[in-house]
């Protein structure tokens, strides 16, 4: 009875723990509110060999009393588990000469080889003698050459109402802990004048073809241990730094099956 009685306890804990897994979280300082969320799929996946993955994580801002304007994101930080493994051997490169200024059609056309994920950008506009509007756009997300040692991403935003582009580049470094690879960007100067980001999301994901192989931008397995069907993991951390110098962090608990 006593085994049995410890069974059921674990059964019940796994399963408010795969609950909880399945929200995003959201932090609140003041009147500011970050809303954090993300994953990765699919959700089943080897235990021991990685296999193809798309890692998603999607940010919003806003405040619980309607403030105009909102504390300015400056810098974006989001650390995914270690387990990830990225790999871009062979992947085109893109510039940031080659897509800025530029529609998604034409950064398509430009640099489609190097594509390895999309998103959208909301961004609140704020400008001198003019009411504040709302910028939304889709991304498309590049690799770009290394700098420094470390991988670059360039995530090219196009809005149609008014026509506007800019270019966000993304820094991709190895880092120790649990959260392993680190991607990171800073508003460009020129934005801070007017820009104030409302949200954020960003999948990446891409297979392709090097020296007759196939590969995966990201692939990741579901460690979880022998005798166990699934994990319980922690995906993601991220931190948003604002212009009045306020920082807010959030981590995402998720879980996989072992396929």
């Amino acid at each position: 009875m006593k085994a049995a009685r410890l069974l059921i306890g674990l059964a019940l804990a796994l399963g408010l723990a795969l609950a909880a897994a399945a929200q995003g979280e959201s932090v609140q300082e003041g009147n500011l509110v970050v809303r954090f969320d993300g994953g990765i799929s699919p959700h089943a996946l080897p235990r021991s060999e990685v296999a193809p993955v798309a890692v998603k994580i999607s940010t919003t801002i806003d405040t619980s009393d309607s403030t105009e304007p909102l504390p300015q994101l400056r810098k974006i930080a989001i650390g995914i588990n270690r387990e990830g493994k990225i790999f871009d051997r062979g992947l085109p490169t893109c510039r940031v000469r080659k897509i800025q200024p530029t529609t998604i059609a034409a950064a398509r056309r430009i640099c489609g080889g190097a594509i390895v994920g999309k998103g959208h950008v909301g961004v609140r506009v704020h400008l001198p003698n003019q009411a504040p509007f709302t910028f939304t756009g889709p991304m498309l997300v590049f690799n770009a050459k290394p700098s420094g040692g470390g991988r670059r991403l360039l995530a090219q935003v196009y809005g149609r109402k008014p026509p506007s582009a800019f270019v966000l580049t993304f820094k991709v470094k190895k880092q120790p802990g649990t959260f392993g690879n680190l991607i990171r960007t800073t508003l460009p100067k020129p934005a801070e004048k007017w820009a104030y980001v409302t949200h954020f999301d960003m999948t990446l994901r891409r297979i392709y073809t090097y020296r007759g192989r196939r590969h995966s931008y990201i692939s990741a397995s579901c460690p979880a241990p022998e005798g166990f069907p699934g994990a319980v993991y922690s995906f993601a951390r991220g931190k948003f730094t604002f212009g009045n110098g306020r920082a807010m962090s959030s981590t995402l608990v998720r879980d996989c099956k072992v396929r």
